[in-house]
């Protein structure tokens, strides 16, 4: 049987690992081999295998199969399993209660760049929140002329420009 040691290095070495790499199973595996590899952890370490031991090796074998467990509850459910990924992604934590539930950072909405800020020089700024005016006001004709009348301002703004031929599409919708 196992000395106190093995087991002990054992859990000490469980705080580092993943879930996956705790059940010694890959990121993609199924649902399935979550489960064979979880049963084969569980014979090799489950402390009532180690009740005639002594109460330090049955602790340190106590120890590993919580974590094989702990590991295991999560990863044979797809919701948890996913919430851990993304979890484990977003900040490296590689524990997770499968009783808490983990809520997502919420992702910054992109920031809408009006014409005026597109816009690089002076002259085209101008012209560019006339733009951005029409444009509230849903006068795309205007719009057009005015953020013409940017990119002439600004010849080398690929933005600027792209947005105007976002104006002519919309235009040829109408």
């Amino acid at each position: 049987m196992p000395e106190v040691s093995t087991f002990e290095v054992w859990a000490e070495s469980l705080a580092t690992m993943t879930y996956y790499q705790i059940l010694r199973v890959r990121r993609d595996s199924t649902t399935a081999q979550v489960k064979e590899a979880f049963h084969a952890q569980a014979l090799r370490c489950h402390p009532d295998n180690y009740s005639s031991e002594s109460t330090q090796v049955a602790n340190a074998a106590a120890q590993v199969f919580k974590r094989i467990v702990d590991a295991y509850a999560v990863l044979s459910r797809p919701l948890l399993r996913e919430k851990y990924d993304l979890q484990l992604a977003e900040t490296g934590k590689l524990t997770m209660d499968p009783n808490a539930a983990y809520v997502a950072k919420p992702k910054p909405k992109p920031v809408m760049r009006t014409l005026e800020m597109v816009a690089r020089t002076r002259e085209a700024k101008q012209f560019a929140l006339k733009a951005d005016r029409f444009l509230t006001a849903g006068n795309l004709e205007a719009a057009r002329l005015a953020l013409v009348n940017a990119c002439q301002n600004d010849p080398n703004n690929q933005e600027l420009a792209e947005r105007l031929t976002l104006i002519y599409e919309a235009m040829a919708l109408e």
